[in-house]
Formats: structure tokens, C-alpha cells, sequence
């Protein structure tokens, strides 16, 4: 990820701010120096919040790695879905083509017989079918799953190759094409094929834009609202250490709600709106 999360960032100076807390009052309780202590406490904090971004960021960069082509293939499904059938086949007969050429170009740049290349299986076009030398592919890209009654052309079909594309098939469907023998593909197999052969429409027909405020950025934070409880009793109790006499105790149960707090705050299960 090129952009630092803000949920990330949000979680290091959080970090940050209750580890030098917790550290400025241990060295304060050990060394005289108000100074030393402050520059101690900030060292720490400091080194223990960038260890943490690091190692964070290069588990959500891990974690996260595929989203973006997800999200993309999730937007192209949206696309096939809302666009009409014949925009569809014509997409994927151009997308069949392109791969077929692509295909007996490598095969022949290979064997070297480049010039008796043969040319690419006569394709026709029928409603939502694509007929060619291969077999016959159907086109059935909807917003619902394709059921059992939509695969019946396929089924009745005499073709040797079947397949079907649509964005989703019920379970009826999946055993019925099994039965078949009817290949099933759903639209990210088609994003796959399209992006392969340069295929993309350059406009999509985008789904309705989710909301992206800052109320909604952090509204799953807002809702881990345990950690405030602790983050308050920690460090109230490692404030009131700076003037006890007997200061142990403080340091650790502060410590201790202190480190509550942060496991809260950033490994706490979100809580339903």
C-alpha cells in the first residue's frame, strides 16, 4: 500500500501516547532528572511505535495485497450485471477471439510455421449464445444467480464443449452442469479473460458509491468504546504514582490497564451499529 492507513496511523500514536505514559513514569520513578525521564520515555515510546508500524504495516500490506484487484473485478462484475446482453456477448466473443489468435500465435511462433498459420474458428452469434469449431458459449450475466431452468439451452444442447458465464449459480444448477458436463464460469473468470487480452471497456457502469467521510472511517473505531474505560483508570494510576510514596503499585496496575487498553483499542471485536 503506497498510502499510510489512517486506522494505522491512528493505532501508532495511539500506541505512542500510552507508551511513553507508562515509560516516563518508570524512569521518573527511578532517576531524579524530570529531563532524562521525559527524553527516556519519548526514546522508547518512540522505538516501540515504530516497530509496531512496521511490523503492522507489512501484515496489512500482505493481508491486503489482492483487494485492489478485487474490489476491481467486483466493480466489472457490477458491469456485466447492469449492461445489456448483447453488450455482454459481444465482449466475450471479442475476448474468445483475441485469446484463440493469441493461442495459435504462440503455437506456431514455437514450431516455426508461422505462415501456414490457420485462421481463427468461424464464430457465430445467436441471442446470448457464441457458436464456434470448439463448442458453444452462453452468456447469462444478471444480478441474480443463473438457477437450473437458465442452463437448460446448454443441457439440451448436442455440442461437445458447453460452457456457461454468469456472475453466480445455486446449487441446482452447479449439480446439473456436473451431470452434464457443462463448464461454469463465473464474471471473474471474464475480468480475468478480458484483462489478459486488453479487452476492458475503457467506461464501467459503476454500483451505487459507499459512504466515505471521516464519520465513516473511523466509525468502527468509535464503536471499540471498552478501551477508554482503561485508558482513563491506567492513566490516572500512573499519574497519581508521580506524588505517592509508595508508587510500585500504581506503576503496574496502571501498566496493566494501560496495556488492556491498547489490546482493546486496536485488537477489539467491533461491535454491531
Amino acid at each position: 500500500m503506497k498510502k499510510i492507513p489512517l486506522p494505522l496511523l491512528s493505532d501508532t500514536l495511539f500506541l505512542f501516547f500510552a507508551g511513553f505514559l507508562f515509560f516516563f513514569c518508570v524512569f521518573r520513578f527511578y532517576l531524579r532528572s524530570f529531563a532524562a525521564a521525559l527524553g527516556l520515555g519519548l526514546v522508547v515510546a518512540l522505538a516501540g511505535a515504530t516497530l509496531f508500524f512496521l511490523l503492522r504495516r507489512a501484515r496489512l500490506n500482505k493481508k491486503y495485497a489482492g483487494y485492489a484487484e478485487k474490489e476491481e473485478a467486483e466493480k466489472f462484475r457490477f458491469h456485466l450485471a447492469a449492461d445489456c446482453p448483447e453488450n455482454n456477448v459481444a465482449l466475450l466473443a471479442k475476448c474468445l477471439e483475441k485469446k484463440q489468435l493469441s493461442e495459435k500465435n504462440e503455437f506456431d511462433e514455437s514450431s516455426e510455421t508461422l505462415k501456414d498459420m490457420p485462421s481463427s474458428p468461424a464464430m457465430k452469434i445467436s441471442g446470448n449464445e457464441i457458436r464456434t469449431q470448439d463448442g458453444v458459449t452462453y452468456v447469462l450475466f444478471g444480478f441474480e444467480k443463473a438457477t437450473a431452468d437458465d442452463l437448460a439451452p446448454a443441457l439440451r444442447s448436442t455440442a461437445k464443449n458447453k460452457t456457461v458465464y454468469a456472475n453466480g449459480f445455486t446449487e441446482e444448477a452447479a449439480a446439473l452442469a456436473r451431470a452434464f458436463d457443462v463448464k461454469l464460469s463465473d464474471g471473474s473468470d471474464v475480468f480475468l479473460l478480458a484483462k489478459e487480452c486488453g479487452c476492458l471497456p475503457d467506461t464501467l457502469i459503476s454500483p451505487p458509491r459507499k459512504p466515505s467521510g471521516f464519520r465513516e472511517k473511523f466509525k468502527f473505531r468509535i464503536r471499540r468504546d471498552a478501551w477508554r474505560g482503561y485508558l482513563f483508570s491506567g492513566s490516572f494510576l500512573l499519574l497519581f504514582s508521580l506524588l505517592t510514596i509508595f508508587p510500585i503499585y500504581y506503576l503496574v496496575s496502571g501498566g496493566i490497564l494501560l496495556t488492556i487498553s491498547v489490546i482493546i483499542r486496536i485488537f477489539g471485536k467491533k461491535t454491531a451499529d
